[in-house]
């Protein structure tokens, strides 16, 4: 008997993690900090340049998905079917380090913004408590997945509305008070 294989859907497949990508760590933590270095113009630079790679590619990835039947693997069996085995290969090598890297970057950026919350100036965190958070949150990831795929795609659904509820706090937050003119003029200020 053979078994169908399980879909996701375009909301819990593609959707949720889309949206939490593009609102994800870089929006939170580093946002702000580009703004403070280079000033507004050149982040709406920086970030119009981004995306206009970002709309290439999807275009790209769109007229080849239109042309074949896509098959597990996703972008890197397109590639492959498409251009051939090796520049497949060539590309889908950094598509796996990417990936696997990215769980380390968005575990250690959670742990960063959970520990801006803690107490830290009464002297109860210890030095390598960052180390240790993210090493809890990449073992728990880890453990999830491997259990089932769905069942961390259904996790990512609070922490969407967490995204969204912060993101209309912040919304509620600049129309409540007097607006400020944003940084034009680029500090390029280090951390001490």
């Amino acid at each position: 008997m053979n078994k169908e294989p399980h879909k996701f859907g375009t909301f819990l497949g593609v959707y949720t993690p889309s949206i939490l990508t593009i609102l994800g760590l870089i929006m939170y933590l580093r946002f702000g900090w580009v703004v403070g270095n280079v000033g507004l113009i050149k982040t709406i630079v920086i970030v119009l340049m981004a995306s206009s790679i970002t709309f290439i590619t999807g275009l790209s990835a769109s007229a080849i998905a239109t042309n074949i039947k896509v098959g597990v693997g996703g972008e890197y069996y397109m590639i492959s079917r498409s251009l051939g085995l090796e520049a497949g290969g060539a590309i889908g090598i950094p598509l796996y380090l990417c990936r696997t890297l990215s769980v380390t970057f968005y575990c250690y950026g959670l742990s960063e913004a959970i520990l801006v919350l803690w107490p830290e100036s009464q002297g109860i965190l210890p030095s390598y408590a960052l180390q240790s958070l993210t090493i809890i949150f990449i073992v728990l990831v880890t453990t999830l997945s491997g259990k089932s795929a769905k069942l961390v795609l259904k996790s990512q659904i609070p922490i969407m509305i967490i995204v969204g509820a912060s993101i209309l706090a912040l919304i509620i937050g600049v129309l409540s008070q007097d607006l400020h003119a944003p940084i034009t003029k680029p500090t390029y200020q280090t951390a001490p």
